[in-house]
């Protein structure tokens, strides 16, 4: 083997190597809602990549004039299973603030559909949305 074939084939031994570097962990996040533990949990991204129509996840924040700021949380499973929970609280806002269109998210509610826990995951595990 020629010097410069030995350096063609460590190049492309080593191209071969990086790709399977690049192509990481991938997970496929669908919709959970589970009514009697009241949680919910998804990926914004595989909830708006998933061929059926039904499933979504999503918080918001509302504020009006003179009144607190308001976070609320809702989510649909394949099931139909639809539930969807609020509060003022201010560290749940500001847990929903970080939330971006890739987003793993997580949240639980009471009895009174007002949301108790809030959690968002930025990471590389999940589907970015596709247009």
């Amino acid at each position: 083997m020629t010097k410069h074939t030995a350096k063609f084939v460590g190049i492309a031994i080593s191209a071969l190597i990086g790709t399977v570097a690049w192509a990481g962990a991938k997970n496929t996040n669908t919709v959970l809602v589970n009514t009697v533990a009241r949680t919910a949990s998804g990926s914004l991204g595989d909830a708006r990549n998933t061929a059926d129509t039904q499933q979504f996840i999503g918080c918001g924040i509302t504020t009006y004039v003179g009144s607190a700021p308001t976070v609320a949380c809702f989510a649909m499973d394949t099931s139909s299973n639809y539930v969807g929970c609020s509060s003022t609280n201010a560290d749940l806002l500001a847990t929903a603030q970080s939330i971006n269109g890739d987003s793993y998210i997580t949240f639980t509610w009471d009895a009174f559909s007002g949301c108790t826990s809030l959690s968002v995951t930025n990471a590389s595990l999940g589907a970015p949305k596709q247009p």
